[in-house]
């Protein structure tokens, strides 16, 4: 969804999910915990990754140092591998990211077949699961051939990327559906943090009006030359502190692959769109109703678990982490604890409150009725058992 920012930042800007999308709307789609979408129990056979760099070494053992270069992979090789991860974690910088992240045991597709280590950073899975539902290679390859002939910095190269998945991948349905899905987001979040569109909309001479018009998702995008262009290329607005820059547009993604993806990816695309639309925090402050954040905490719990092969398992599970810290810690600007006596607010009460009523058995309100109970016995002042819980629960969310 996907955003990637580290998570000292992450502390400070709720949701580290795909955008910064930052406004208050009450009104919006409030997310629910979602029915079953997989089997827990369905067994892993392969794991299928798509390189996102190119010259990404191969080596022989699980570090930089006193290893041995196999080969080299170029962007868009796919990789295969049975989920094996090192022990250890290293630095490298991928597309200009700096990323901390182990190794990964895979084996190349060509008929070689060797095998080794790479970096995991530089790898993103595209499917999990048995080798009988295994998406089409050939089909997979021809894609990222053509998205590799795409410059990401030149703004009709989303509309070519979207013409090429249409054209080819309408009639895919399942594990296909999803790997096109994966491969095409990843694109367009490529041309949003590496392109430089937020100059295109600083041309732009605005009326007093559009702000509030984007603000509230009711802003026309072929009322500007410039902004008629970015929807035409998968893009639309987003307002922060009074400034306008585009994101890619997962209502496109939904509408397209809708029916096509699989139930768990369809239910996270829901999900991500909703939160791309409503993102919970602003200024440091959560901007929705904290019963919403609930929902969305419960939401994350539950898809983890029911969906524990989910191609964005890792940003599933950090949306769950981050939306459980919020119901134990809030944030900078929406605290727990308030003026200078440290007193419990109110609406975090009745948020634990909500939780215990509605979510009874899940981890979050394992964590409501932790804070109800402590809040309780020290009469709504923070003590010292109080604060080390919050600090632990930092440290874990930092982890």
């Amino acid at each position: 969804m996907y955003m990637q920012f580290s998570k000292i930042l992450t502390l400070t800007l709720c949701f580290p999910l795909l955008l910064a999308n930052c406004k208050q709307d009450t009104k919006a789609p409030v997310s629910t915990p979602p029915s079953p979408t997989s089997s827990a129990s369905e067994k892993t056979e392969v794991f299928l990754y798509v390189v996102e760099t190119d010259n990404l070494l191969l080596r022989d053992q699980p570090s930089q140092k006193g290893s041995n270069v196999i080969t080299k992979f170029s962007a868009g090789t796919f990789v295969t591998g049975t989920g094996e991860t090192s022990t250890n974690k290293e630095t490298a910088t991928i597309r200009g990211m700096e990323m901390t992240e182990p190794y990964i045991k895979v084996f190349s597709t060509t008929p070689e077949n060797q095998k080794g280590w790479a970096f995991g950073g530089a790898l993103q899975v595209i499917y999990k699961g048995a080798k009988a539902n295994s998406p089409d290679l050939g089909k997979l390859n021809q894609l990222t051939t053509f998205l590799n002939t795409l410059n990401v910095k030149k703004l009709d190269s989303g509309k070519k990327a979207w013409d090429y998945v249409k054209t080819n991948f309408g009639d895919a349905n399942g594990s296909i559906a999803d790997a096109a899905l994966v491969l095409l987001e990843k694109f367009m979040r490529r041309m949003e943090f590496e392109g430089d569109y937020y100059k295109t909309v600083e041309q732009i001479k605005w009326e007093d009006a559009d702000y509030d018009a984007v603000h509230g998702e009711k802003f026309d995008m072929n009322k500007y030359p410039q902004t008629k262009a970015l929807a035409d290329n998968g893009f639309r607005l987003e307002t922060m502190e009074g400034s306008f820059f585009p994101i890619y547009d997962l209502q496109d993604f939904s509408q397209f692959f809708g029916t096509k993806v699989t139930p768990s990816m369809n239910a996270w695309l829901n999900q991500s769109l909703i939160e791309q639309r409503t993102n919970m925090s602003s200024d440091g402050g959560i901007v929705i109703p904290l019963d919403q954040v609930a929902d969305r905490a419960v939401f994350w719990e539950k898809f983890n678990a029911e969906n524990p092969n989910f191609v964005y398992s890792d940003e599933a599970k950090e949306s769950e982490k981050w939306t459980q810290f919020c119901v134990t810690n809030g944030e900078n600007n929406t605290p727990v604890f308030q003026n200078e006596e440290e007193t419990v607010s109110p609406d975090f009460v009745a948020l634990w409150k909500y939780i215990l009523s509605k979510y009874p058995g899940t981890k979050v309100a394992k964590l409501a009725k932790d804070m109800t109970d402590m809040t309780t016995a020290s009469k709504g002042k923070k003590n010292d058992a109080i604060r080390a819980y919050q600090e632990k629960a930092a440290d874990d969310y930092m982890k």
